[in-house]
């Protein structure tokens, strides 16, 4: 008995070599005969995910991407299973109406730490999806932004005031941060009815910022990338003491959450808590899906609209012509009476430059960076030419459709909000191919939102105020999921 063991345990690192080459053999195996062998990519990414998790973690995969489009054609590999598509007759096979696509499990590591109740955005379920989005989708619809219009005066105001002091000061700040703290003021307001006293602090008082970044946009990018991982991290979170950022946030709406379910109130008008909270009376809602509405607003409600606010700013900076047409604009609506004080967002819609500068910013550099992965459903697909297996995960990236000659022409890197003043029938073939808050039924559900702010604040900003580059003027960009932006700037009152 005892040589027996003693013959054991002296064979055990040679059964646990055994099994590893077999593991790797298995997998090279996979890798070599795999039908989709042949498609190019960097050498690495056809044999490990590490690759892609390397130019995530470098803050640059949008950029590497569209390179790699531009050097290997429609089809793009990004790791053994996972594929970049170009071509855009793909966007309605992938996340058109009636697509079985669903998305991959990179998304998961974005939601709740609880691997059973997911949100919008975490769900891959499309029917599951589709069953919590219409819970609250009227919340996030056109005809709900009036309701919201005041809480974004009411920021809009102290934004102005703010940039007033930086102007008398003549101090320099970083435009996008500064983007977020009226961002997230903004949500504060429209969902728990006051604002988290950003732009009034000038830092990230509370750290919520802080939190949202690393808890959930830095964390989700990286680990989606490997998400089994994900799992494994939460089991962790659960045995040590290590500083968890989903807490931070949990706290607060909890807190906000509790104290309005006992009748508490900041605001005499109707916020989004106030209408979940009035339909959890009513029985149309849970507390989970409460508890997911407050927090996907305060988690992704400032990153967008901030990118895309200093994208704009950027690029008008960057074209004095485009500003000044933009000027013209406001200022003769503002002449003709056709433009309040405060903007409404109605008025706003009818500036054709304003919005054809917002839409041109945001092609320019749309706030997502990474493939909106979906996986391949039963049957396989085809696209791009190619057929794809059932399982593998594909994608498309806004930035590389939205450098597509074919698409915008030959000057599809230029600044040009007029591409978007054309007759119905390109606007429309425009819009196809316009992907900055998404496509299809997964369509960013705070787009609406989104927007509102942009269309109300910017006819104020270029009326008011100059910006103008502190240092170099050019900026940095990082990306995660997100690709966010650093440039110093300064602001001067305009003479009126």
């Amino acid at each position: 008995m005892i040589s027996q063991l003693q013959d054991l345990q002296h064979n055990v690192p040679v059964v646990i070599a055994v099994s590893c080459a077999l593991l790797i053999l298995s997998y090279l195996l996979r890798v070599l005969f795999s039908p989709l062998r042949d498609v190019k990519g960097p050498a690495l990414a056809r044999y490990t995910r590490l690759w892609e998790l390397y130019q995530n973690w470098e803050g640059r995969l949008e950029q590497v991407t569209v390179a790699l489009h531009k050097r290997y054609g429609p089809i793009v590999r990004l790791a053994p299973n996972r594929f970049s598509i170009g071509d855009p007759a793909a966007i309605r096979t992938i996340y058109g109406p009636g697509s079985k696509f669903y998305k991959s499990n990179y998304y998961i590591p974005f939601g709740a730490p609880s691997m059973e109740h997911k949100d919008v955005f975490s769900e891959t379920s499309n029917a599951k999806h589709a069953l919590e989005r219409r819970k609250t989708s009227n919340m996030y619809a056109m005809s709900s932004l009036v309701s919201y219009e005041p809480f974004v005066d009411k920021v809009n105001g102290e934004f102005m005031a703010a940039l007033a002091g930086h102007a008398e000061h003549r101090r320099a700040f970083d435009l996008f941060t500064w983007m977020q703290f009226y961002a997230f003021d903004v949500i504060g307001e429209i969902t728990l009815g006051r604002s988290f006293g950003l732009i009034e602090a000038g830092y990230d008082k509370d750290g919520l910022l802080h939190a949202v970044h690393v808890g959930s946009i830095s964390y989700g990018s990286m680990v989606g990338l490997v998400p089994e991982i994900h799992p494994w991290y939460l089991r962790v979170l659960k045995v040590l003491p290590i500083e968890n950022h989903w807490n931070v946030t949990q706290r607060v709406i909890l807190r906000e959450i509790g104290a309005r379910m006992q009748g508490a109130s900041f605001s005499d008008r109707k916020d989004f808590l106030a209408k979940c909270v009035e339909s959890n009376k009513a029985g149309k809602l849970d507390q989970f899906t409460m508890n997911n509405v407050i927090g996907s607003n305060i988690g992704a409600g400032s990153d967008t609209t901030g990118i895309s606010m200093t994208a704009i700013i950027y690029f008008l900076m960057k074209h004095p012509d485009c500003l000044q047409k933009l000027r013209e604009e406001v200022d003769t609506a503002a002449r003709q009476g056709n433009l309040s004080n405060p903007v409404t967002f109605q008025e706003g819609q009818k500036l054709s430059y304003l919005q054809a500068t917002i839409k041109e910013a945001l092609r320019l550099h749309a706030a997502v960076g990474q493939i909106l992965s979906r996986v391949v459903p039963e049957g396989g697909a085809q696209l791009a030419g190619r057929h794809f297996p059932e399982g593998t995960v594909v994608g498309i990236n806004a930035w590389v459709i939205h450098s597509d000659e074919s698409i915008w022409g030959k000057d599809v890197h230029e600044f040009r909000p007029e591409r978007w003043l054309v007759d119905k029938e390109r606007l429309a073939f425009l819009d196809q191919h316009f992907l900055a808050f998404g496509a299809g039924a997964r369509t960013c559900i705070g787009k609406n939102i989104s927007l509102l702010e942009m269309t109300k604040l910017l006819p104020q900003l270029v009326l008011k105020f100059d910006f103008v580059p502190a240092r170099d003027s050019e900026w940095t960009t990082s990306s995660g999921w997100f690709v966010k932006q650093k440039l110093q700037v300064k602001v001067t009152k305009r003479e009126q």
